[in-house]
């Protein structure tokens, strides 16, 4: 599981099953992006009453083990380290690291031009039986990710505006697909869309500078990769 924002709980339970997750990776410590993990957590403890739950890892940039275990002692009383000992599934929180290995996926990733000096933000790049997928996170155009993302078989970009509109930490659809134009990917996905740039036709907009497909996200989207 990507980031973990408002409302992600709910159409996690309506596409899949939270019981299937056994990782979760956020790019920031932004409400939208982190606001349902301590929720995902408790729905698990809440579940391994009467069933049996699988391990889960939580992944994020420096200082998301701190945050998380600030968030369970002031809203759940609980450490991580307690878990398994008061519910049966372990609980583990780690720092993402530049390259690594999660569950099956091998993950990259590079930090990203979000947020004020010190918040830690990240792009991540995940690979599985030759396929790749890039997540560009939160951030401004970033020429580092031109090399991150190449050749990537979907890249999941941060479009906040529509057109050449400028919105500090974030990018508008020109630059995504100025980026996956670039980046040489497959096809591009527009998502973190603000209500200014949902007002307008977006797929042609990027199409003027990328000649893959382009998807405009919507919830409950299901993508084959």
């Amino acid at each position: 599981m990507i980031d973990s924002g408002t409302g992600s709980l709910k159409n996690l339970a309506e596409t899949a099953s939270v019981q299937v997750v056994d990782a979760v990776v956020n790019t920031h410590r932004h409400p939208d992006h982190i606001s349902d993990l301590l929720p995902f957590i408790q729905d698990k403890v809440v579940r391994s009453f009467s069933s049996e739950e699988q391990d889960l890892e939580i992944y994020g940039p420096e200082g998301q083990k701190e945050y998380l275990e600030d968030r369970m002692r002031h809203e759940m009383m609980e450490h991580p380290s307690d878990i398994r000992e008061k519910f049966g599934f372990d609980l583990s929180v780690k720092n993402l690291e530049a390259s690594q290995s999660i569950v099956d996926f091998s993950v990259e990733s590079l930090e990203a031009l979000h947020g004020p000096e010190g918040f830690k933000c990240v792009s991540l790049k995940f690979s599985l039986n030759g396929k790749v997928v890039v997540f560009t996170g939160d951030t401004d155009y970033n020429p580092e990710l031109e090399s991150f993302a190449e050749g990537a078989d979907l890249l999941v970009t941060d479009c906040s505006r529509s057109g050449s509109e400028e919105v500090s930490g974030h990018m508008n659809v020109g630059e995504c697909a100025t980026l996956a134009e670039k980046a040489g990917v497959d096809r591009l996905l527009l998502s973190h869309l603000y209500p200014q740039a949902e007002e307008h036709d977006l797929k042609s907009q990027a199409s003027e500078k990328f000649a893959g497909e382009v998807v405009v996200a919507e919830d409950l989207m299901s993508l084959e990769i």
